[in-house]
């Protein structure tokens, strides 16, 4: 994704990891839209907004399936970088085509955080929600953006879901914590280990994890029971790139989602919501992991997508 340093560009290839592998996100804009205006933050106006992701980011996944299935899409204006990042990182424009974003007019995903901030140092990565107005970033943080995303526009939509439901906050946390531990950041931090002992300690994690969620979804539709939530939203983008993505490039080897079928059906309930499918595209997905990390992958070939069970005919419970 690329490094600015006080404001300067210092390419992409060479630093997509860390020198000791997998880092945490550098999530350094922390600004706030909220429906009222309160003081200190920008007014949830239509219009004004304008969401970035990436195609292979399963951060900006969630928050794009926010966006559509709360149907932000003429509220807030959205974008993807193409699935290749290259020396310059995160570059606008189609799967095959460069060309500057038709909001904001920058070529590069950093020169909107340059525009934000001048000195910036840190990475540019998606997601990013981006204030037509003031010609800056509003928030670099995912959580944060999904949580604007949310409830900030809920005056402009007719769709009543909350995907953190105040009475589940804490069992809520304690899930995404969870998930963070022992799936969604385990194959990362395997994945991206330059260490045998830290490959195998995240790879011993997911063959734990991956039991315990079969029996938990055996009974019921959702992580927390009968109301989706951001927990399934989490896990949603992580499980469409596993048997894809993770399995042969980041070596999570061990289980397989197709090998769980309530796994399956979960995928497949979670699929057919109005507005979740067409926030997904696993050949540009796969494009993005396999090309852009040459140091996992340094031919560049993009495998053939194994078959996925939940892809049709799958029916779900009302949101």
């Amino acid at each position: 994704m690329g490094y600015l340093h006080e404001g300067t560009w210092l390419g992409g290839d060479e630093r997509q990891i860390g020198a000791s592998g997998w880092e945490p996100r550098q999530e350094r804009i922390r600004g706030w839209i909220t429906a009222d205006a309160q003081a200190g933050t920008s007014p949830a106006v239509p219009g004004r907004y304008h969401l970035i992701d990436c195609p292979g980011c399963p951060m900006s996944h969630r928050v794009s399936i926010v966006h559509r299935m709360k149907r932000l899409h003429g509220v807030v204006s959205t974008a993807r970088v193409r699935p290749v990042m290259g020396p310059n990182g995160r570059e606008f424009g189609t799967a095959d085509h460069a060309a500057p974003d038709r909001v904001t007019g920058y070529a590069y995903l950093y020169e909107l955080y340059l525009a934000t901030d001048p000195a910036y140092s840190g990475r540019a990565s998606t997601p990013v929600l981006w204030d037509t107005h003031e010609r800056r970033i509003v928030s670099n943080s995912y959580s944060d953006i999904f949580a604007m995303m949310n409830s900030a526009f809920d005056a402009f939509t007719d769709v009543d879901i909350d995907f953190r439901p105040p009475e589940l906050e804490a069992e809520l946390k304690a899930e995404l914590a969870w998930l963070g531990e022992g799936i969604t950041g385990a194959v990362y931090r395997g994945g991206f280990a330059r260490d045998q002992a830290v490959y195998e300690e995240n790879a011993a994690r997911l063959a734990r994890t991956f039991p315990l969620l079969e029996q938990k979804l055996r009974d019921q539709p959702y992580l927390l029971g009968p109301k989706i939530t951001e927990a399934d939203l989490t896990l949603l983008a992580t499980l469409l790139r596993f048997d894809a993505i993770y399995v042969p490039l980041f070596k999570c080897t061990g289980k397989r989602v197709s090998d769980h079928p309530n796994l399956c059906a979960y995928v497949g309930r979670l699929m057919a919501l109005p507005g979740v499918a067409e926030t997904f595209d696993l050949g540009q997905s796969m494009r993005h992991y396999f090309v852009s990390h040459a140091h996992l992958n340094p031919t560049r070939i993009v495998p053939v997508a194994p078959p996925s069970p939940w892809a049709v005919g799958v029916a779900h419970p009302t949101a």
